[in-house]
């Protein structure tokens, strides 16, 4: 069993254990996320085991949350004797590399008033729900019928996944411009109807009243244990992707002032680079492959959440 968490950790550990149901496959996703996929993406079960057994996880449910992200196609198993080593499988590895890219980096405002619409009305079957499940996941939202847009996606992710799904000629793309006059109060309206912000924001803002007296404490603090240091920083990021992962990633033209995702962004940034070395040091100890300790991870890693200055702390000007 690894060492019991026993400060600042504790709030965030009785949460998630008294959430109802213990939702163990997306914690595992985060763990593999943030700690296994930067360190060669593969872990031996029993990691997972001994890191979960202090938030209240039965062995049990353990190995049933990681069979079923196996059968989900999400990860792989090998077995060596009595042992079973996971890691990611090609699409995995596909999900966790956009997720990361979304979690890790600040969002680009720069936004040239254009939008893109996109027609879906010769798709038919499995694959018009695989390509409107990837729409959502890129932020377009149903504006009718076969009918999606976005004022600001990313092109290359949106064509690379129409020509992985065979969908690219079957869809139709435009670009529009609207007229100036109408930039303002109808667009509000548009948007206000097409993307739930209010929802996503008070998401943004619980999340903010979280963690927020947690960053002070940290800042307070004299020196931090590397138990406490991993389960922040994986309840951390464990909470703010699945809130970022909803996120359309409108310009910020088009979100109203004060934007709470800007200052979770903020906040997420600060707390990650505190708490960073010292639960590396953790997942030194508690984490292991086939042939021992995880590797170092890579110098991309480093880079998670912008740069950061000579004593740690992350580059804000």
């Amino acid at each position: 069993m690894s060492p019991a968490p026993t400060g600042l950790s504790q709030p965030l550990i009785r949460d998630f254990a008294s959430a109802r149901p213990i939702r163990t496959g997306s914690l595992i996703v985060s763990i593999f996320g943030d700690s296994v996929a930067p360190r060669g993406g593969v872990v031996w079960l029993g990691s997972l085991i001994k890191v979960l057994e202090p938030l209240g996880v039965s062995h049990r449910l353990v190995r049933t949350a990681a069979y079923r992200l196996v059968q989900d196609g999400i990860l792989t198993s090998e077995q060596e004797g009595r042992r079973s080593f996971y890691t990611l499988t090609a699409d995995g590895r596909r999900q966790f590399e956009e997720a990361s890219e979304r979690i890790y980096s600040e969002r680009q405002s720069e936004w040239d008033g254009r939008w893109c619409i996109l027609f879906t009305k010769q798709l038919q079957g499995e694959q018009k729900a695989e390509v409107n499940t990837i729409l959502r996941w890129l932020g377009f939202a149903r504006l009718g019928n076969d009918v999606v847009a976005h004022p600001n996606p990313d092109r290359a992710k949106l064509i690379g996944h129409l020509e992985r799904l065979g969908a690219r000629s079957e869809c139709v793309i435009f670009d529009a411009e609207l007229p100036s006059d109408q930039f303002h109060a109808p667009i509000s309206q548009l948007v206000s109807g097409a993307w739930d912000l209010a929802v996503l924001e008070q998401a943004y803002a619980t999340y903010i009243a979280k963690f927020r007296p947690i960053l002070s404490a940290l800042r307070r603090a004299k020196e931090l244990d590397e138990t406490d240091a991993f389960y922040v920083r994986t309840f951390m990021v464990h909470d703010y992707r699945r809130v970022l992962l909803r996120d359309p990633g409108l310009p910020n033209e088009l979100l109203p002032s004060a934007w709470k995702g800007h200052y979770a962004y903020q906040l997420s940034r600060d707390l990650y680079h505190l708490v960073r070395d010292a639960s590396e040091r953790f997942v030194d100890a508690e984490f292991s492959n086939q042939i021992g300790a995880l590797p170092q991870p890579k110098g991309s890693f480093y880079r998670r959440f912008g740069a950061v200055r000579s004593d740690g702390m992350p580059v804000t000007t």
